[in-house]
């Protein structure tokens, strides 16, 4: 694959043993290890007092789908103020990163999408359906099961506003300098992700850190 790759396994490998005694403290998680700054910084497109997190990912990541549950967990007890956005990998290339990107969107365009992002997680990483991350016919087949029939998703995968969010979607990788995923991004300011040297529960809790500092700072 070309230099926007996902982390390897055997980086995951080796932040299971380096990072296993990081415990979920402000001294815990080191700038330049644990997470690096978004240089130059970004703007958000929140409102003031809010904080975004975007989290970058493909369906085909076996680390996006092993930081899911510690990401999904986050997400019910968050910060109010806290704005999460998901943005699919949307590179083209030999992995097809792009396909499950313009699913992503498509079944936001058909308004499945909260019902259609964990299973088809676990189709791909539980029940080996592989060809869900390369194949339109194939997702066009899992859409089924939501209620989505072949006309109906044809006209949303092909549709302006999917081509739109798609272009967008690649914009925001190249502007961030996302060489991998699962990276996320807090507050346009701060990186980090499966290639840090940290466990899965580990890249969360140092996401929580990010929107600690962050709210300490909107508080000055």
């Amino acid at each position: 694959m070309n230099k926007f790759k996902i982390m390897s396994i055997g980086i995951l490998a080796a932040g299971l043993l380096a990072g296993a005694t990081l415990a979920a403290n402000a001294t815990a998680f080191q700038e330049g290890t644990n997470y690096v700054p978004v240089s130059p910084a970004q703007p958000t497109s929140v409102g003031p007092g809010q904080i975004e997190v975007i989290e970058f990912f493909w369906y085909g990541c076996p680390h996006c789908f092993g930081v899911e549950p510690f990401l999904e967990a986050w997400l019910k007890h968050k910060p109010d103020n806290v704005v999460f956005k998901r943005i699919p990998a949307a590179w083209p290339g030999g992995e097809h990163m792009d396909i499950d990107a313009r699913a992503f969107y498509t079944a936001q365009a058909l308004g499945i999408s909260e019902k259609i992002h964990e299973p088809l997680f676990n189709a791909i990483h539980l029940q080996n359906q592989l060809n869900l991350t390369s194949n339109q016919d194939a997702l066009q087949q899992f859409f089924t099961r939501y209620g989505v029939n072949k006309q109906q998703f044809d006209a949303a995968w092909n549709s302006f506003g999917v081509q739109l969010k798609m272009n967008q979607a690649l914009q925001t990788l190249q502007r961030y300098g996302v060489q991998g995923v699962p990276t996320f991004i807090i507050n346009g300011q701060w990186m980090t992700g499966a290639g840090y040297q940290m466990p899965y529960p580990d890249i969360v809790k140092c996401v929580e850190f990010l929107v600690q500092q962050q709210e300490a700072a909107l508080k000055k």
